[in-house]
């Protein structure tokens, strides 16, 4: 696989994860003419989906869905309560939110930019629209989790949007050995 990662490079490491729910709807936001996000259509390929993952997770260790296994991979994002969209700038991909839509809530499963994409103002853009995106499919709530390898300005920027903190705790999470 194109996008995959060499395990014996890989340790675990102890992370403090932070959870997230929001309870409330927040106001409608306004929408930005030249982004766009559009539903992945299924089957999703593994190449696809990885661009995007490896891309917005590459500077926050998101390791779990590069080393798993292919098959393992295609049955979680084409699972029937998972929604994928890609969000592209100018028609230019830009980022992903990806959610898992349950009977009572909506988790925002990932969602970020790419590189090329962050400090541009978008990534405030990026967090509203897809709150409310889990918003659109009437959830009793919605929630989300973080940690700390995620970028340094997540937990204030969940905070501001109305998400309230839930529940810490310490995660094995494999990251790069250095």
């Amino acid at each position: 696989m194109k996008y995959s990662i060499d395990p014996s490079i890989i340790t675990l490491k102890s992370i403090k994860v932070t959870f997230f729910e929001m309870h409330k709807r927040p106001p409608a936001f306004q929408e930005k003419s030249n982004v766009e996000f559009r539903l992945l259509q299924k089957p999703i390929s593994a190449e696809t989906y990885l661009f995007y993952y490896s891309q917005v997770g590459k500077e926050y260790s998101w390791l779990d869905r590069m080393v798993m296994d292919e098959n393992e991979l295609l049955k979680l994002i084409n699972a029937s309560n998972i929604a994928i969209y890609t969000m592209h700038v100018n028609d230019e991909p830009a980022g992903f939110a990806e959610f898992a839509i349950e009977e009572k809530y909506v988790e925002i499963v990932y969602f970020g930019l790419l590189p090329a994409f962050i400090g541009k103002g978008l990534g405030k853009y990026a967090l509203d629209w897809t709150i409310n995106k889990a918003w659109s499919y009437n959830p009793k709530w919605i929630q989300l989790n973080t940690c700390e390898l995620d970028h340094a300005h997540a937990i204030s920027n969940y905070k501001r949007r109305g998400f309230e903190e839930v529940k810490t705790e310490i995660q094995q999470r494999k990251v790069i050995a250095k």
